[in-house]
C-alpha cells in the first residue's frame, strides 16, 4: 500500500537524525527478509528427518530426537544443521527484540540467551547411548535439556508480566502466556518421566519421545509468535514498546 507523503512522515520513525523523512523507504524500517530463513529451515529440516525412511531409525513416538545423531553419521549431520538454524534464528530475533524495546530486562535477555546456549549444548554434546555408562558428556546434554526446556517458558513468562498493562500487545501476551502454560504442562511429565528412565526406566517403555516433540513445536510456536510480535513493533523503539 502506497501512503501519502504526509501520512509516512508521521508513521515511520527518525531512524536518521537530520535526514528529510520525506527520503524514507520501506528498506529502512523493514528487516530484510532472509533473517527469516534459519528459523525455516530449522523446521523444515527437522520434519525431513521425520520424512525419512523409518524415520530415520528412530521411534517418533518412544525416542528422544537426541537419538538421531547416534543412528548415522548422515542423519545426525541433518539434525545438527536444524539446532543450528533454530539457535540462529533465535538469535537474529532476539537482537530484534532488543532493539524493538521488547526484551529490555537483564533477566529476559538471560533466559533467551540460555535457551540459546543450551540448545547449541545439545548440538555438541550427545547424549549417552541406551545401556551405556555415563559419561560427562552425557551429563552435560541432560543438563542442557532442563535449562533448554525451563528457559523459554520462563521468558514467555516475565513478558506476560512486563507487557500486562500495554493494551496493543495483549494478543500477543496471552498467545505466549498461553503456549507457555502449555508447554510447562508437558515438561513436567517429561522432567518425571526423563528422571525415572534414569533409574532404569526404557525410554521406549513411555511416550517421552512423542512428549518432547510437542514441547518442540510448542517452542516453535513460541519463537513464531515472538517473531510476529516483534515485527508489529517495527518502527517503535523502546518508547513504542511501552505503548
Amino acid at each position: 500500500m502506497v501512503f501519502p507523503r504526509s501520512v509516512r512522515q508521521i508513521e515511520e520513525p527518525d531512524l536518521h537524525p537530520g535526514r528529510d523523512a520525506s527520503r524514507y523507504t520501506d528498506r529502512d524500517v523493514r528487516p530484510p527478509r532472509w533473517q527469516l530463513l534459519p528459523g525455516a529451515a530449522a523446521v523444515v529440516l527437522l520434519l525431513a528427518l521425520h520424512c525419512l525412511p523409518r524415520a530415520g531409525g528412530v521411534d517418533p513416538v518412544h525416542d528422544l530426537l537426541s537419538e538421531y545423531p547416534l543412528r548415522s553419521v548422515g542423519v545426525g549431520v541433518l539434525y545438527a544443521v536444524a539446532l543450528l538454524n533454530a539457535d540462529l534464528a533465535a538469535g537474529l530475533l532476539g537482537i530484534a527484540m532488543v532493539r524493538r524495546g521488547l526484551l529490555r530486562g537483564w533477566l529476559e535477555l538471560a533466559l533467551l540467551v540460555v535457551w540459546c546456549v543450551s540448545l547449541l549444548g545439545l548440538t555438541v554434546f550427545l547424549k549417552d547411548p541406551a545401556g551405556s555408562a555415563g559419561t560427562w558428556y552425557g551429563a552435560v546434554h541432560e543438563f542442557c535439556t532442563v535449562a533448554n526446556f525451563a528457559s523459554l517458558p520462563a521468558l514467555c513468562a516475565l513478558l506476560c508480566w512486563r507487557f500486562r498493562t500495554t493494551p496493543r500487545w495483549h494478543r500477543f501476551t496471552r498467545t505466549v502466556g498461553a503456549l507457555a502454560a502449555v508447554s510447562i504442562a508437558c515438561v513436567v511429565p517429561f522432567a518425571v518421566a526423563f528422571l525415572l528412565d534414569r533409574d532404569g526406566l526404557r525410554a521406549h517403555d513411555t511416550a517421552l519421545g512423542l512428549v518432547e516433540r510437542g514441547i518442540v513445536a510448542i517452542d516453535v510456536a513460541v519463537l513464531a509468535t515472538m517473531t510476529l510480535w516483534s515485527r508489529a513493533a517495527l518502527g517503535s523503539g523502546p518508547r513504542g514498546a511501552r505503548g
